[in-house]
């Protein structure tokens, strides 16, 4: 559970128009009380005869259509924190694609990572980030953790599964990981330690998906909290080179912990 000063430095309606220019294109719209209801769970005591919330609404209803349509008419879709990741399997191609309404309410409502949110978090309002539909192939994301304004630590998003060109480019991502970092987004974030999602895009720039906690609930991939929060109590030199932990062969499927204690032998000090 995020604490209420990370409810709101994390959430995209606050950090979105400043990092606008290097991330996805986003459209954000608050959640009325009427829609929300409608993509909480429903409680088994409500009446069924009720008539469809979105439908008395005409102009919420418009305005949802007319941002998915603004956006290509594809859209990935967020709350103001998290995407419903977990209802993946209820999308076409497990995409997460939405192009319509129906869309957003099946994956809102069959999400358990949402559902939590809105069943948990009290005093902030709620939003909807349409983004626009991208494609990304899932080498290309990754987890920079920062310390102290500093770059730490990078780890893939798809982990544990292994990607060969790895080894080889594994400098030149560091380098333009690192270059990005500096470039846009060092000490423009309001927090010193934190966790921003990045994309590598060839032959175009970087560009950011997200930004979260960094504490012991956060999934640091390839990294661990034991050996993370120790960091934060420590200075560092600002040119020290981030850590770039990845498998370094592939035996196959495996479970995280076990990738960790056979692949992890970069440290971080």
């Amino acid at each position: 559970m995020l604490e209420t000063k990370d409810l709101i430095d994390f959430s995209i309606n606050n950090w979105y128009e400043k990092f606008k220019h290097i991330t996805l294109e986003t459209i954000l719209i608050d959640i009325p009380d009427h829609f929300f209801k409608k993509l909480v769970c429903a409680d088994e005591d409500e009446d069924e005869t009720n008539s469809d919330p979105v439908e008395e609404n005409a102009e919420f209803e418009d305005k949802l259509k007319n941002a998915i349509n603004s956006l290509d008419k594809n859209v990935f879709v967020k709350n103001n924190w998290h995407a419903p990741v977990d209802a993946r399997v209820f999308s076409f191609g497990n995409t997460l694609k939405a192009s319509n309404i129906d869309d957003i309410v099946l994956y809102f409502t069959t999400s358990t990572i949402i559902q939590e949110d809105f069943t948990s978090i009290k005093g902030v309002p709620f939003c909807l980030a349409l983004r626009k539909w991208l494609s990304i192939h899932p080498a290309a994301e990754f987890r920079c953790i920062v310390i102290n304004n500093v770059l730490r630590g990078i780890t893939p998003r798809d982990w544990p599964t292994f990607y060969a060109h790895f080894k080889e480019e594994g400098p030149e991502i560091i380098d333009r990981l690192t270059n990005f970092y500096n470039e846009k987004i060092k000490s423009k974030f309001p927090r010193k330690n934190y966790v921003v999602d990045i994309v590598l895009s060839y032959p175009d720039e970087p560009f950011v998906l997200d930004f979260g906690a960094l504490n012991g609930k956060t999934n640091l991939y390839a990294f661990t909290w034991k050996e993370i929060q120790p960091l934060m109590r420590k200075e560092c030199p600002e040119d020290v080179a981030p850590v770039f932990r990845y498998l370094e062969t592939d035996i196959g499927i495996m479970t995280r912990a076990d990738a960790l204690s056979k692949f992890a032998r970069s440290q971080m000090v």
